[in-house]
């Protein structure tokens, strides 16, 4: 078995990452997978909790060579291409348009269940579009501090937000009446800024995070990457135009180098602290 299951980036080691009753496991081939599904199963056994072996699956993100099924104590487990992971779609080729089709989908079903609130005359359009926001953009923008967006995916996004707007309004194709103009009506702001405050959330949030947090270690290692600074020195780039990274997103959004968002992050942690230590002083 494998002395060290995992990825390595440099002299960071990154072997799973946990939430609530989920687990992610991450190997470099299937055999170490299948190692690493085995031995987790081992150790939960101890304690009394077992693998959901039908839920279940190996996916390959990103570059390296296609993974395969495996068998894992007579246990088949699937490798599939798509896999939905705490509500979010994670796309094998690291793109977020499945996971942006599917939160629409919900969204417009949600959108359709409340089509007699649109409808009734008594409501107010400022209650109404309490209730969208609420109910509606909520669903549509869940996970969306972690896209990594194309300008298709923005489009796509924005014009389904105007139809809905126009829906509130009850508006119809026939009537010619222009985007602006339905926004002011509505007062309601494009989604692209809601999600750009959620990205600079949780870019903070996990800055902020302990040094010895995964999330933490590998956010620093993309912003070392930014200012030139190798994981080691015989790390390089695949051949190739970059894709855009949602380290990218971030320095667009502010126009400003991810170095200097992380220290401005890290200062704003240190003065909520002293901040918290004062008022509880008094």
């Amino acid at each position: 078995m494998d002395a060290n299951p995992g990825i390595r980036v440099g002299s960071s080691s990154f072997t799973n990452l946990v939430y609530a009753d989920d687990t992610t496991l991450f190997a470099t081939s299937s055999q170490s997978a299948a190692e690493s599904l085995s031995s987790f199963q081992n150790a939960a056994s101890v304690l009394g909790m077992h693998i959901s072996w039908p839920k279940t699956k190996i996916q390959n993100l990103g570059t390296g060579q296609p993974l395969s099924d495996v068998s894992v104590d007579t246990h088949h487990v699937e490798c599939v291409d798509n896999f939905t992971y705490l509500g979010s779609v994670q796309s094998s080729d690291g793109y977020c348009r499945p996971d942006i089709r599917r939160r629409i989908a919900l969204a417009a079903s949600v959108m359709s269940s409340l089509r007699n609130i649109w409808k009734d005359q008594r409501l107010s359009l400022s209650t109404k579009s309490r209730i969208y926001q609420t109910l509606v953009v909520s669903v549509l923008l869940y996970a969306s501090e972690t896209w990594t967006l194309l300008a298709a995916d923005v489009k796509t996004l924005e014009a389904f937000h105007m139809k809905c707007q126009r829906q509130i309004l009850r508006i119809r194709w026939q009537d010619h009446v222009r985007n602006d103009e339905v926004a002011a009506r509505t007062g309601l702001r494009p989604v692209m800024e809601s999600i750009r405050r959620r990205r600079e959330a949780i870019f903070g949030h996990v800055a902020r995070m302990s040094p010895n947090i995964p999330a933490h270690q590998a956010l620093r290692l993309q912003v070392e990457a930014s200012v030139g600074r190798r994981p080691d020195r015989d790390w390089v780039r695949s051949s190739g135009r970059p894709r855009n990274r949602w380290i990218d997103q971030l320095r667009q959004d502010h126009q400003r180098p991810p170095a200097d968002l992380w220290r401005a992050a890290i200062r704003r942690g240190h003065t909520g602290a002293t901040l918290r230590s004062s008022t509880t002083t008094r």
